[in-house]
């Protein structure tokens, strides 16, 4: 990692916002960075699954942190509906109270691993994952920074990616695609935008749900091999581990804008 200056000091009061946060990794990422914020915090958790959104907010409520859920579907929400599930979380609040303002972009699918890249010509398919995994992770990113935009120095953003958004993985073109596609969005973001600190966050082989999607649902024979080897080795790694992880990396601030960090990589 690149070395800077600065260690992130979230003692005041911020605004956290996590997509994705009803499960796996979002879920233990709201639930560390929740034990950081400080007094008068407000966090937002987008996920579709109310019930497990409302677990997740019960573990990260405290006396400092007050938990708003959103049910929504990102995949289809308009900019229109973004901007108003944000000012609808802080309402009875100013922006310019918050002393940071964090996004995490955790939402995300692994696509359609059925498929040979060779073959890839369902479009409408395509268009679909791409609206979930690139687009509105994009329009959401937009809300979130108009609604700071005169405190941009405040913003904080960190999207969740993957070792496939650099390295190739024969049989997840979807995945890999978008990974990479996002990934590349944001540092260009944090090229423009200096002000703004800007992480890419790869945490590594986790056990989640996405390890028995891979097994059940690959038809590339190395791709499984490769995952099922993770699983018999034991060298998947608990959602909270990598999220403890993540959390540390931005909070020393050693990363260039947009710099592609991963659970592996020496601190």
């Amino acid at each position: 990692m690149a070395s800077s200056s600065t260690n992130i000091d979230l003692s005041e009061p911020s605004f956290c916002v996590v997509s994705g946060a009803s499960q796996g990794i979002g879920r233990a990422i709201a639930v560390e960075i929740a034990k950081c914020l400080g007094p008068d915090s407000l966090m937002l958790l987008l996920a579709r699954n109310n019930e497990e959104l409302a677990v997740t907010a019960g573990l990260c409520e405290s006396e400092n942190v007050k938990v708003v859920c959103n049910a929504v579907d990102l995949s289809t929400a308009t900019e229109e509906l973004m901007m108003d599930i944000l000012q609808g979380a802080i309402s009875g609040r100013q922006v310019d109270e918050f002393a940071h303002a964090l996004i995490f972009h955790n939402v995300g699918s692994l696509g359609n691993l059925a498929i040979e890249t060779s073959r890839m010509e369902n479009i409408q398919e395509l268009r679909k994952y791409y609206d979930l995994n690139v687009f509105k992770v994009i329009s959401l990113n937009t809300q979130f920074l108009k609604l700071f935009e005169e405190f941009e120095e405040k913003v904080i953003i960190v999207n969740i990616t993957s070792l496939c958004a650099i390295k190739p993985m024969g049989g997840m073109a979807y995945y890999c695609s978008g990974k990479a596609a996002r990934e590349m969005y944001f540092r260009v973001l944090a090229e423009e935008k200096k002000q703004i600190k800007v992480l890419n966050y790869s945490p590594g082989p986790v056990e989640t749900a996405m390890i028995d999607n891979v097994l059940e649902e690959a038809i590339n024979e190395n791709l499984r091999d490769v995952f099922t080897s993770f699983r018999n080795q034991g060298t998947l790694l608990k959602p909270e581990i990598t999220a403890k992880k993540c959390v540390k990396v931005l909070l020393s601030g050693k990363f260039s804008p947009g710099e592609h960090v991963d659970y592996f990589d020496d601190e």
